[in-house]
């Protein structure tokens, strides 16, 4: 068993445009002893990436505008100087949204794996501390 200390080892960067999804995923995410910092953009994240803050994963919801911000996944791993895994959220009224925007990426080399929102904390737990997430 891990112990609740090792899994704030693990820094997200929960980014989300919608205000209400970022507060109750970081809830949850708290719930189950996993250390976040919240933005609302991947703006804010290669910001805070820029200043030299370091993320072990992100968990990025997804919405109808979704094309334009998984663009901009490659300039969030150059800011962060390495590739971290990204896990995907989106409500399933948008997930057709989602799936065509990660269809159509030009980055190469990753899986994508999309959490349905709103996610439990059960759900979030199998996702960070169980095969999906290896820091």
């Amino acid at each position: 068993m891990t112990s609740a200390y090792t899994l704030r080892q693990n820094r997200i960067a929960l980014v989300d445009s919608d205000a209400l999804q970022r507060l109750c995923t970081g809830s949850s995410l708290k719930a189950i002893g996993i250390d976040h910092a919240s933005f609302e953009h991947l703006h804010g994240l290669i910001d805070a990436a820029r200043e030299g803050r370091r993320f072990d994963a992100i968990l990025l919801g997804l919405h109808a505008d979704a094309a334009p911000v998984v663009a901009l996944i490659a300039d969030v791993w150059s800011a962060l100087g390495q590739r971290v895994h990204v896990f995907f959220m989106a409500h399933p009224t948008e997930l057709p949204h989602a799936r065509e925007a990660l269809s159509r990426s030009a980055v190469s080399g990753w899986r994508s794996q999309v959490i349905l929102s709103p996610a439990s904390d059960a759900e979030l737990r199998a996702v960070f501390h169980g095969k999906g997430f290896h820091a």
